[in-house]
């Protein structure tokens, strides 16, 4: 019988969706950071066959003589790399978000131009206003606007499927040179990113945060948009440079902006700390959330049927999905 380590504040609060899709052949251990000690995930991990979770509560890796997977239940693993994660131990990551994300990405492109809730929030106040049919106020349509994606990849060709319904010209850049697919105008590498800020209605900041990308919109960046174009940013916040875009906010050199992710977090000790050095608050062209674009209970249901999938390839001998690496690091004696 295969044996899971469900390990972690973050994964083991799934417990429930794992259990729900193994069967009963597997013995799942629980390691929570709330109730057990770190000599507890030693023992269990001496035992496991797959681990699922993030960063270990030890300083290095326990003996783990039958590892075979090591398998993240979300998509970002910043946390380790090959030298931090046991030698030949595949490290699978998983997605199942992007649809997720591309929908809050298409609400906001419709809510920035159409304004439904100021709308709402109008008629309530004043309902007719004097206006008889036929003077209606305006709003805006996003049908012929450019949408350039930051970052074409899983989430990047979500957010094109739905654009290219809206009739929207669709451009991106990538790290990597590809061949343009059907669903946009143009693809090109980072080298053309000027273009696509000059070129583009809606931005959307969907690329992987690493030294190459930090920071990789800043104020010469900036100011190459729009005047009236609206950035979305469902990727990490410091791919933008946080007073950079205050700035060009504040001022309304740039349209406005959605913001999912941010610049401070609350970590580990829990201390509440505000998830910006600026006062993105106050102004009035943005639209914030608290890093929720991808927080449905479809995407968690998807994700876990993703984990349990992998689980069970592995069982089974037969080839991993989504892995990312493959340790080298040496375990406990």
């Amino acid at each position: 019988m295969p044996t899971a380590l469900i390990q972690g504040r973050i994964a083991v609060q799934y417990e429930h969706l794992l259990r729900q899709e193994l069967d009963d052949h597997w013995t799942i251990l629980v390691w929570d950071p709330a109730k057990n000690e770190p000599d507890e995930f030693v023992a269990m991990a001496g035992e496991a066959d797959a681990m699922i979770g993030g960063q270990i509560p030890t300083d290095s890796w326990p003996r783990v003589p039958n590892l075979k997977l090591f398998q993240i239940p979300w998509t970002g693993y910043d946390f380790c790399s090959p030298e931090t994660m046991p030698a030949g131990v595949p490290v699978c990551n998983c997605f199942e978000h992007e649809s997720s994300i591309a929908e809050f990405v298409l609400c906001a492109m419709l809510e920035s131009k159409i304004g439904l809730h100021a709308i709402d929030q109008r008629f309530r106040r004043e309902g007719w206003g004097g206006r008889q049919p036929g003077t209606s106020l305006d709003h805006q349509e996003i049908r012929g606007k450019t949408v350039g994606i930051v970052g074409y990849g899983h989430i990047g060709e979500q957010v094109a499927k739905r654009a290219a319904a809206f009739d929207m010209r669709v451009i991106a850049v990538r790290r990597s040179e590809k061949t343009t697919p059907p669903l946009l105008d143009w693809l090109g590498t980072p080298d053309r990113l000027d273009e696509l800020l000059g070129q583009s209605d809606f931005i959307v900041v969907a690329c992987q945060l690493n030294d190459k990308t930090e920071g990789m919109i800043g104020a010469p960046q900036l100011a190459r948009m729009k005047p009236d174009s609206v950035i979305i940013n469902v990727a990490r916040g410091r791919i933008i440079a946080e007073e950079a875009l205050y700035n060009a906010l504040k001022s309304k050199t740039i349209g406005a902006a959605v913001l999912d992710v941010w610049y401070n977090y609350i970590g580990a000790d829990k201390k509440e700390v505000w998830p910006s050095n600026h006062p993105f608050q106050d102004l009035d062209n943005v639209i914030l959330s608290a890093h929720e674009s991808a927080s449905t209970p479809e995407q968690l249901m998807r994700r876990w049927q993703f984990v349990a999938a992998n689980l069970n390839r592995m069982a089974m001998g037969e080839p991993l999905e989504n892995q990312v690496f493959e340790g080298t690091a040496k375990t406990g004696g």
